[in-house]
């Protein structure tokens, strides 16, 4: 008996520590031929997978919104295998309150490229020599307040290659998840 009140409680106690109940808010995302995926760990449908454009001016592009402690935010990830240079027409991004119908400018774009994050503009942004379209180059929308809990954001088109594609709207609807989960995620 003393065996197993030695070894017994600590295994009981790291079965019941290692998931825990849990509750997660997070943005449902919708595009026109979109695929919707979960992140690591908690299977809450928060990103989507889509594609832009056709053969060799392809873009592969994986969606998600967050509201966090800091900075309100829709993250935009850009890969492929044929681009050699991409941009965007303009950089007008909205986000469409799709409840008030308001419309919300970003506080700031950001470019995250494989050597630098910057201010987004409309120079192209090319790939390192030998690795078209597997550098990184993702976009992210900022806004000063937290985001609506049902939006849309509207981007400008994308260019890839010199050649224009249209972006289309991506819908965000907040929604909460709660199970359990693994403690150490």
């Amino acid at each position: 008996a003393d065996k197993c009140s030695r070894f017994g409680w600590p295994l009981l106690f790291a079965f019941l520590w290692s998931c825990v109940p849990n509750a997660t808010v997070y943005f449902h995302p919708s595009v026109e031929n979109g695929v919707v995926t979960t992140p690591h760990c908690v299977p809450a449908e928060s990103i989507i997978d889509f594609q832009l454009g056709e053969g060799e001016h392809r873009l592969q592009v994986r969606a998600l919104a967050d509201n966090g402690d800091t900075v309100h935010q829709v993250a935009l990830f850009f890969g492929g295998n044929h681009w050699r240079s991409i941009h965007f027409f303009d950089t007008g991004f909205v986000i469409r309150d799709l409840e008030s119908h308001v419309i919300i400018t970003p506080s700031s774009l950001l470019a995250y490229k494989v050597d630098s994050i910057e201010p987004l503009t409309v120079e192209p942004y090319l790939a390192p020599a030998g690795r078209p379209g597997l550098s990184r180059f993702s976009v992210q929308i900022n806004t000063a307040e937290p985001l609506p809990d049902n939006f849309e954001l509207q981007s400008p088109p994308a260019v890839v290659d010199g050649e224009q594609i249209a972006f289309p709207p991506i819908r965000f609807e907040r929604k909460v998840w709660a199970g359990i989960s693994p403690f150490n995620c």
